[in-house]
């Protein structure tokens, strides 16, 4: 028989012939032909790069899985089936041929290139896994636990250098990448991933040469812990949760100066997963607060900001907000004014994704200004912004500050066009903006409130049948801006027309059933009068 199989191997047109009938043939041809290049491929390893790595194939062999019942169905289950069933082979094979030449490397002379112990003469059968994994046919057939466990074994292994392992690792990782491409695999044995895969993931990026091994390396590593992290329906247990950060500070923390360096998109993949990590409690951001990853997190603002990423922004919210980092080093940043231009820079190209985290960026540099506490205190009682006693105490901390926190003085316009959007989270975001800037920012802030006048105005006129809290915001920073105004003696163009809508709004105010939105109206409507146009 095996005389007879191996004549086959010098008809030329076999392998399109076999091909054409499948495409082509009756279902008969079709069933028939399927079933004899699967015994052909099990009788012997070597005919499957020639089926397997032939694209028009795998597309038939998909189009006809679609047939949900007959004789061509059935011949196409137990083809993929019998197929898939070899990969198991393929893989502790290709273990066994590195293996040897492990062991040839340390007690005796490497075997030749061509021969059976070189995982070269195994490694033309991964391209074969490869493209099953690609297909839709035999992906969910291939990817099981034995073989993942056989894969990670693979990974193990490929941790210790060995002769042509530059070759092998990118195949392997090509294949791993494929594997896990489906969420539902990552879900099902995270286990394995999180006891397995990452720590050999980690250890193969470091001193790696290949830049494209390295990128698929932290790409892969990215892609699992995200889907382990955002899967409602699966809570890592204990050991899971104590193997992620265990790795993290091990090995994610080590590396994350190299990997912010390296080339691109391995940055960016590696700050998505670094604020993933911290959100999760599996890395503090006490972790990473010193200068030097500071500055690098904090580099993107000063480049072109139509590259910017959310998991930049969040990065620098988490690091801007942390109880521990020191303002001063923020200050030094000097990145104020482009925080501002972010603002803008998202709200004009409407990336509402971007909108939330650009604000709480923001709010948590104005923060670092006054004092959380005071912060907070602020937040929930707007008339704080006009009682003297609490602005004294503000005054106190004021060497404290980021000393370019007046630069987002010249973003007021975008704040209260911002304090008009429709999500209810990010108007208030916006209206709190606002207030602590004028705190933190008197001059500057109350030269950007007053300049915007007529945008306020129509604000106002917009919200007066909205939620209240908003309104209350900007009419105490109204208030605290006629008051700035006159006790600076800032010389500046107000919109008389601008004004007198105002006041018009604010009589009508007056007379609200909130107590809260009455006395701010009341207030301000003092302030109005005192001002020299209004007199």
């Amino acid at each position: 028989m095996n005389r007879y199989i191996q004549s086959l191997t010098e008809e030329k047109q076999l392998v399109p012939g076999l091909i054409s009938l499948i495409e082509q043939g009756s279902d008969i041809l079709r069933g028939k032909t399927l079933l004899f290049v699967a015994l052909l491929c099990k009788n012997s390893r070597r005919w499957l790069p020639q089926f397997f790595c032939n694209a028009k194939l795998l597309s038939a062999v998909d189009r006809l899985g679609k047939e949900k019942d007959g004789f061509i169905h059935q011949c196409t289950v137990a083809f993929v089936q019998l197929v898939a069933l070899l990969v198991p082979g393929i893989l502790d094979t290709v273990s066994s041929d590195i293996q040897q030449v492990m062991g040839g490397k340390r007690h005796g002379p490497i075997t030749a290139l061509t021969g059976r112990a070189h995982p070269k003469s195994t490694i033309h059968l991964f391209p074969v896994i490869l493209h099953l994994l690609g297909s839709v046919s035999f992906n969910h057939r291939v990817v099981t636990s034995q073989v993942l466990l056989q894969l990670a074994n693979l990974t193990k292994i490929l941790e210790t250098p060995f002769q042509a392992r530059d070759d092998f690792q990118m195949i392997l990782l090509r294949v791993l990448e494929a594997a896990m491409e489906e969420s539902s695999v990552i879900l099902m044995e995270h286990k394995i991933f999180t006891s397995r895969f990452l720590l050999s993931l980690f250890i193969l990026y470091k001193g790696n040469k290949d830049c494209d091994a390295r990128f698929l390396c932290l790409k892969i590593l990215s892609d699992v812990m995200i889907v382990i992290f955002s899967d409602s329906s699966l809570t890592p247990d204990e050991q899971t949760l104590a193997d992620l950060k265990t790795i993290s500070h091990k090995y994610f923390l080590p590396l994350y100066p190299s990997f912010a360096e390296d080339e691109d998109p391995i940055p960016m993949y590696a700050q998505k997963l670094l604020v993933m990590l911290v959100e999760h409690d599996c890395v503090k951001v006490s972790d990473i607060l010193n200068e030097a990853t500071v500055s690098q997190c904090f580099d993107f603002l000063l480049g072109d900001l139509s590259n910017a990423n959310v998991s930049n922004v969040k990065l620098c919210f988490a690091l801007a907000s942390a109880p521990d980092m020191d303002s001063s080093f923020l200050s030094q940043l000097q990145v104020v004014r482009r925080i501002g231009t972010l603002v803008e820079f998202v709200t004009a190209k409407d990336m509402d994704g971007f909108l939330e985290p650009t604000l709480e960026l923001c709010r948590a540099f104005i923060i670092c200004g006054i004092g959380s506490s005071r912060s907070t205190a602020l937040t929930k009682e707007h008339a704080l912004l006009v009682d003297s006693a609490f602005n004294m105490s503000i005054a106190v901390d004021q060497q404290s500050c980021i000393m370019d926190i007046c630069d987002l003085g010249g973003s007021m316009g975008i704040f209260l066009e911002v304090v008009g959007n429709s999500d209810p989270h990010i108007s208030d975001l916006a209206s709190d903006c606002v207030v602590l800037l004028l705190k933190a920012a008197p001059r500057e802030a109350t030269m950007g409130l007053l300049t915007n006048l007529p945008k306020l105005s129509a604000l106002l006129d917009s919200l007066k049948h909205g939620v209240s809290l908003q309104l209350t915001r900007l009419l105490y920073s109204l208030a605290f801006s006629c008051r700035q105004y006159l006790a600076q003696g800032m010389i500046l163009s107000i919109s008389v027309p601008a004004l007198m809508r105002v006041e018009a709004l604010v009589s009508a105010f007056k007379g609200s059933h909130d107590s809260c939105l009455a006395d701010a109206a009341s207030y301000l409507g003092a302030e109005l009068q005192r001002l020299p146009c209004c007199g």
